[in-house]
């Protein structure tokens, strides 16, 4: 097989690492410093990525980020013949509208958290005093995992206001903003693989979104996480299946945008049970890196499988280990992260501590920094995996 993977990050180098080792031939573009055969055409280019599938007689194109999903790049290959594998144009929706996602929660009875759509400040301003402190504010859109504001007091409320609507930082991102119920609770992250009917599940992961050591300073993208939390049980992975899987699968279809691909549901464990935090229509920065070596069986298998209407759940295997991931990002992320630092000590870090490159590119014969998430190291091994943060500088 002949694979294209789309996107820059450390999770299309994990889907990269993982189907070189299946023996597919195996193109990234753009890639990053950490990728081998990579082309430098942007994930915005929807025309570009495919003529390069059509020029390099690609067989399989996977695509990694949200953007190019919710730009319809999968719509844009079947047009040519081409496949690829995640949701179309319409089905990516459930992750690039939260409001859209809400609303269909609400139409299919599954369990999320109360929320007001607002497209003013004074609007949410007055949600906010309906609702009181604490509250979550949510941008609409994609916002590369920064437009997401838990408010427990009123200096955060301010600072939040003015990121999402006196600063426009966001963009159209923030035309509308979720003002949604404050919900307590460990957090869990449950991926599927599905066909648009069938589903199989992969093993929970838990990750952390906030910047420092022990949950301190703003949320970003996600610093670290590993599989198979212990409160994960399987009475819980049953419920969620049930609960919220299989009815977003079918709901979708029953809607006439039936979802292929890869559904990842962000869950708070309330005392009234897991509800939706919100949808990812693709694998999870860094979830895809923790659980894509855990999967012994052919990844390219299963993504044709699902493209082609076809998944067989059960031919679906995992190893039993729990996987760790960190993070390593620039001094200055998530605002303002500086780049371009030369980076050393990856080749004293040993081999059973997986490096994924995501900001990372060669200049002048160097790897260097080129973006605010620098690497992800993954292992199963949580003190190998710490002892390899401290390696690299």
């Amino acid at each position: 097989m002949k694979v294209l993977v789309v996107g820059s990050g450390a999770r299309e180098h994990a889907l990269a690492w993982k189907l070189a080792h299946e023996g597919a031939q195996v193109i990234v573009a753009p890639g990053n410093g950490g990728t081998s055969n990579a082309v430098g055409v942007r994930v915005e280019d929807l025309d570009g990525l495919a003529d390069l599938a059509q020029r390099e007689k690609i067989d399989l194109t996977i695509v990694g980020p949200e953007a190019p999903l919710a730009a319809g790049i999968v719509d844009v290959f079947e047009t040519r013949g081409l496949t690829a594998f995640g949701p179309n144009r319409a089905a990516a929706r459930i992750e690039a509208s939260k409001a859209w996602a809400k609303e269909f929660l609400s139409r299919h009875h599954i369990p999320t958290a109360r929320a007001h759509v607002v497209a003013s400040e004074t609007s949410a301003r007055d949600a906010i005093a309906r609702a009181g402190l604490p509250v979550v504010l949510k941008a609409d859109g994609l916002a590369g995992g920064k437009g997401v504001f838990v408010v427990m007091d009123n200096a955060q409320m301010e600072a939040a206001l003015d990121t999402l609507f006196r600063s426009a930082s966001l963009g159209p991102a923030a035309s509308q903003v979720l003002v949604e119920e404050y919900l307590e609770g460990p957090e869990l992250s449950v991926l599927a693989f599905t066909d648009g009917e069938r589903i199989a599940v992969m093993p929970a992961a838990r990750d952390y979104k906030r910047l420092r050591d022990y949950d301190r300073g703003p949320n970003t993208g996600g610093m670290g996480g590993y599989t198979r939390p212990a409160y994960a049980t399987e009475a819980l992975m049953q419920e969620v299946q049930r609960r919220v899987l299989e009815p977003t699968v079918a709901g979708m279809a029953a809607e006439g945008v039936p979802f292929r691909g890869v559904l990842y549901a962000g869950l708070m464990l309330t005392a009234n049970g897991p509800k939706v935090l919100e949808f990812n229509c693709r694998f999870g920065d860094p979830e895809g890196q923790l659980v894509l070596p855990l999967l012994e069986s052919s990844l390219t298998d299963v993504c044709m499988q699902c493209t082609g209407g076809e998944l067989r759940s059960e031919s679906v295997r995992w190893s039993p280990e729990r996987t760790y991931a960190v993070v390593v990002a620039s001094d200055g992320y998530p605002t303002r992260p500086r780049t371009g630092d030369v980076i050393h000590g990856l080749d004293e870090i040993r081999e059973d501590v997986l490096v994924f490159h995501a900001g990372t590119a060669s200049r002048d014969g160097e790897l260097v920094s080129a973006g605010g998430r620098v690497l992800t190291l993954v292992g199963c091994d949580r003190r190998a995996v710490y002892a390899a943060v401290d390696t690299v500088q």
